[in-house]
């Protein structure tokens, strides 16, 4: 729940709803199908485990829009929370088929979801795509037949607020999963990424599902989709880095879905909703500092506040560190976060980190997916003056071909350190590396000048012979 909700029980919920919709306790109850002594006791609290169907019905009836219908199930679930598993209602039982599979009672207890964001801003059009992937099995009788997404991508600049996105989703669309929300971090912070087989026995595990007798790969993964087919569970997958780590998760048939973040664009999962996500537009911007630090205090400042989103990028989580560093010192004023600490660009990444969360370490995720080739054409792009550049701009700036340029700034695209700046000229559009993520690159071609880090493409390595598809760059321009 957000804002003043999160100290709100289901019951005062429901009141306020109801009053705010202006019915009573029996119309509602005549809307909704319940009695009104079932209303009357969910609002003093005294069924203290509202059952998920009298939600499904109460949300209904009083048809307050989406963010309502959340809220109050949201708060339903807050109070599923007990310990005393074995006075649960019949609304929390495993489903039917999972009971006759003969499956673990206790499976809808798996709730791993991370805490929703409570300052979570703008995203509408990617969080609608989202929550409708999700929506399997909800289109009406009779209307548009509409292609089932099981698997649903998030990918977007490092930074961007991928993981905020999904999460924010998944935890909107809680109710339709009822047997569990998963959540598996891909490639945690100074650990080798998962590999496929890690990512199955974790979610098989957490399902209560994991049979020691399983061996190969295959074997377990048909396993996984064995029991998805037969359950409602919602699994989220955190911080992709190959195909095969979601692959292997991907449920075949049923109501069970995938979202997944993932560092690079990862084209070969077919069938999938893509959903990409950028940096924020300069009112988004706006709209995220005043929902952290308050309208008063952006509103006063507002030219500062403007400058300070640019100088950050309009990167969410630029944003994010900064008003972190701004509620720590509320004596600070946006003149002077501008002038003592965002003002010179060569000092501006170490800057922009506040505890344990850092820019940088978002790009340089990002940035290790690459080979050397590409990591030195980053490198190298970004010591250009224009803001943009064109392929056949690449192409010099490199020293090569135009072919090899293409590659190069496609691996850029790809692991969304590079974006379009145009897109309505397909045929030669121009190119554009994020602010932030020039002050990573400018950064790290400082400390590779002295000769060491990732080699040039047209540089032979030591034994290599000579690639005759880089020539010089006066060749390139004739």
């Amino acid at each position: 729940m957000l804002d003043g909700d999160q100290s709100f029980s289901f019951g005062l919920l429901l009141r306020r709803y109801r009053l705010t919709a202006g019915m009573t306790q029996e119309e509602l109850a005549e809307a909704s199908g319940l009695s009104v002594r079932a209303i009357s006791d969910l609002e003093r609290g005294r069924t203290g485990r509202p059952r998920r169907k009298s939600v499904e019905l109460l949300t209904e009836a009083l048809a307050q829009g989406d963010d309502a219908t959340w809220r109050l199930v949201e708060a339903a679930r807050a109070a599923r929370l007990a310990p005393d598993v074995a006075s649960a209602p019949a609304a929390y039982e495993p489903t039917r088929d999972a009971r006759d599979h003969g499956e673990p009672a206790d499976h809808h207890l798996a709730c791993e979801l991370p805490p929703d964001t409570v300052d979570f801003t703008a995203r509408e059009a990617e969080l609608r795509r989202i929550t409708e992937a999700l929506a399997l099995g909800d289109a009406r009788p009779g209307g548009p037949e509409r292609p089932e997404r099981r698997l649903t991508l998030v990918a977007g600049h490092p930074g961007a607020g991928k993981t905020a996105l999904a999460v924010h989703a998944a935890h909107r669309s809680l109710s339709r999963f009822p047997d569990g929300q998963l959540y598996v971090e891909l490639s945690p912070a100074g650990r080798p990424a998962l590999r496929p087989a890690e990512v199955v026995r974790r979610i098989l595990r957490s399902l209560g599902a994991l049979d020691d007798g399983l061996g190969s790969l295959e074997e377990a993964s048909a396993r996984l989709r064995a029991v998805l087919a037969r359950r409602k569970v919602l699994v989220l997958l955190d911080d992709a880095v190959s195909e095969g780590q979601i692959r292997c998760a991907h449920p075949a048939v049923g109501e069970s879905a995938v979202i997944a973040t993932c560092r690079r664009r990862l084209s070969a999962l077919a069938g999938a909703e893509s959903v990409t996500v950028g940096a924020f537009g300069p009112e988004e911007s706006l709209a995220f500092l005043a929902r952290m630090l308050g309208e008063e205090r952006v509103r006063a400042a507002r030219s500062d506040a403007a400058l300070v989103a640019e100088l950050c990028g309009h990167l969410p989580l630029a944003l994010r560190v900064i008003g972190c560093r701004l509620l720590a010192r509320p004596h600070w004023t946006m003149r002077t976060l501008i002038d003592e600490v965002l003002d010179d660009p060569r000092t501006r990444l170490q800057e922009l980190s506040s505890g344990d969360v850092t820019v940088r370490a978002a790009i340089a995720a990002a940035f290790s997916v690459l080979d050397d080739q590409a990591q030195w054409a980053l490198y190298r792009l970004a010591q250009a003056r224009a803001p943009g550049f064109s392929l056949r701009g690449a192409a010099v700036a490199l020293g090569c071909g135009i072919a090899r340029a293409h590659r190069l700034v496609g691996d850029l695209l790809d692991g969304h350190l590079v974006e379009v700046l145009d897109e309505r000229l397909p045929g030669d559009p121009r190119y554009l590396i994020p602010p932030v993520v020039r002050l990573f690159a400018a950064e790290g071609a400082r400390n590779t000048e002295g000769g060491t880090g990732p080699r040039a493409p047209g540089r032979p390595a030591q034994g290599e012979a000579p690639c005759a598809e880089f020539p010089r760059a006066e060749q390139v321009a004739s």
